[in-house]
């Protein structure tokens, strides 16, 4: 129990943490490599003084690099400050915060865990509160392998020390913050970006404008830019973050909102003349999760064009982003998980398949409109017909024949008993489990429970049949294609839809291509059938393998993510890689369109 205060009774013993060190750098682990910037720019704004605007500020530390040559980044805003005592109180405890603490607010942990295993040399707080500065240091002790304050001999033992105003940032007046980021050693340059960081010169800029959808009113927050540059360079500034809402704004042509799922979808269709390689903000071409005005699970580049996809935007995805906004309910709320990376509804991970599948249904009319426009301009020649006739021939090998035991399916059958397929023509029955294909694999606990499974005559009804995929060609000449999108492969399916997308650039379609166009120079007009049988029979490839995919999973052999791993563009590239077969049928039938080579 507790006392009304919110202090533990004297009746019970409260929990404690053995090893605080371990906690941390676990904690940690599970935090993306730049989720530090977030935590200590909330830190930040949540520490802005209601009556007058705050900035906040990603920079180096001026006097430190005056004072070594060395660049730490710095976190700076003119908030209320903090006196010594309080930083001592608000800082050294892990799961502290100035704010009231709330599973839909602050945790009190986010920097501390985001932050000090990345920089175990130490974290500096220089704050002023009323125009008086205070300094502790947070560091990982070397020897102890503790994380805690730094003792200051010079201040009579004490955790913080008095700080004077040459260290003050020129931002800050009588009142504000800062935090230096010293990283793993004195010669550590942590204004250099994390491994792998894209957009070197402006990595915090970027993070930041894509983290935060929008900002608090009164809050102005800027980065360095050009930070490798000499000081007084033009190109060396700050540079203000807005957000992703203002670019979106200011560069869509249009926009819009659908109900999803106990979610609100927020789409937008960009200008086609639109900068979308500025490096500041997250391009056209991707998907996030909304909440709070942050953005959480963003995905870009192929994966965000892919996740489009799933959303039904095959064509001009470069030009699209969606966010979708969890509603949420009393009995299921909406929050972040402690690393603050993904969003969890009711403690379940975000429902982005059903999401899709909904805002496919009832797509918008203008993003409708631009599918269809840019469809039209492939000007492809359909095969459909052509390819189904063909496939017709070998629909018994394509349909791998299963019943499926069901109490109310209309047929009786048993394990090895034939049954007459829609010809008329006899075929086997399988079932996804049954005792006869019990092998030694599952152990004894997979035997005794191959017994429950009764033999004999069963309800069952048939599985539903192998339907051929509708196929889309696309190319990044006439925009169908967005660039980074199956770049070097030969396609992809999209299983929700079953809808075959196909890379017309690949280069195994072109060279194929080129090598008949370059046979049939000769022939006037040869270039464009040429392409359209290369086409053709390259598609049929690529259907055949995903009903044949299909037909595998049927049998019961195969689990949706193993047959998926059939029909991935690996996969797909695999299939229209062996080219002799093919060749020689684009020969014949080159030669019956346009005449013989002979």
């Amino acid at each position: 129990m507790s006392t009304e205060t919110g202090q533990p009774s004297r009746d019970i013993l409260p929990m404690t943490v053995k090893n605080m060190t371990f906690l941390v750098d676990r904690l940690g682990e599970d935090c993306s490599p730049l989720q530090f910037i977030r935590e200590l720019t909330q830190n930040s704004i949540d520490a802005a003084a209601p009556s007058r605007d705050t900035l906040v500020v990603w920079d180096v530390d001026w006097a430190y690099y005056r004072m070594t040559g060395v660049r730490k980044l710095a976190c700076i805003d003119t908030g209320g400050g903090m006196t010594g005592e309080e930083m001592v109180r608000f800082i050294n405890e892990l799961s502290s915060s100035i704010h009231q603490q709330s599973a839909s607010g602050n945790f009190g942990v986010g920097a501390k865990i985001a932050a000090a295993p990345r920089n175990p040399h130490g974290m500096v707080y220089k704050s002023w509160k009323n125009g008086v500065g205070h300094m502790i240091h947070l560091w990982l002790d070397p020897e102890r392998r503790v994380y805690g304050l730094k003792r200051w001999p010079s201040n009579r033992g004490e955790f913080w020390t008095p700080v004077n105003d040459k260290a003050k940032p020129k931002e800050i007046d009588q009142h504000g913050t800062m935090v230096t980021l010293l990283g793993r050693s004195d010669e550590d340059e942590t204004i250099e970006p994390p491994p792998g960081t894209p957009i070197k010169s402006r990595w915090v800029l970027r993070y930041l404008n894509t983290r935060y959808y929008r900002l608090p009113d009164g809050v102005h927050l800027k980065s360095r830019e050009g930070f490798d540059l000499p000081e007084g360079n033009r190109h060396n500034f700050l540079r203000r973050i807005e957000g992703q809402s203002s670019w979106l704004q200011r560069h869509s042509s249009q926009r819009g909102s659908v109900p999803v799922g106990g979610a609100t979808a927020h789409w937008w269709i960009l200008r086609e003349e639109s900068d979308r390689d500025s490096g500041h903000v997250a391009p056209g071409g991707h998907v996030a999760a909304l909440y709070q005005d942050e953005l959480y699970e963003l995905t870009v580049g192929r994966s965000g064009l892919s996740k489009l996809q799933s959303f039904g935007i095959i064509f001009g995805t470069n030009r699209v982003v969606i966010y979708v906004e969890p509603a949420g309910s009393s009995a299921r709320p909406v929050s972040a998980n402690t690393a603050r990376t993904h969003l969890l509804v009711g403690g379940e991970g975000l429902d982005w398949s059903g999401w899709a599948t909904e805002f496919r249904e009832q797509m918008p009319e203008p993003l409708k409109t631009l599918q269809e426009q840019i469809s039209a301009q492939a000007g492809q020649k359909d095969h459909r017909k052509a390819i189904l006739e063909r496939l017709r021939q070998i629909q018994d090998l394509l349909r791998f024949r299963q019943y499926i035991p069901k109490e109310s399916g209309k047929e009786n059958i048993t394990p090895e008993e034939p049954t007459p397929s829609d010809d008329g023509q006899p075929g086997l029955v399988q079932f996804a489990v049954s005792p006869h294909q019990v092998t030694k694999k599952g152990g004894r606990a997979s035997e005794i429970y191959a017994l429950f499974a009764e033999m004999g005559s069963v309800p069952a009804e048939p599985v539903i049949s192998v339907t051929e995929p509708k196929t889309r060609w696309v190319s990044t000449e006439d925009k169908t294609r967005s660039e980074g999108d199956m770049e070097d492969r030969a396609g992809k399916y999209l299983r929700d839809q079953n809808l075959l997308i196909i890379n017309s650039d690949f280069r195994v379609f072109t060279e194929m291509s080129d090598r008949w166009e370059l046979a049939y120079a000769a022939t006037a007009g040869a270039g464009p059938v040429v392409k359209e049988v290369v086409q053709e029979w390259f598609e049929q490839q690529l259907i055949e393998a995903v009903m044949g995919a299909h037909a595998l999973k049927q049998t019961g052999g195969w689990s949706v993510p193993e047959a998926e791993e059939l029909w991935d563009e690996s996969a797909l590239t695999a299939a229209v890689l062996p080219r002799w077969h093919v060749d020689q049928t684009i020969k014949r039938t080159l030669g019956m369109r346009l005449g013989s080579l002979r």
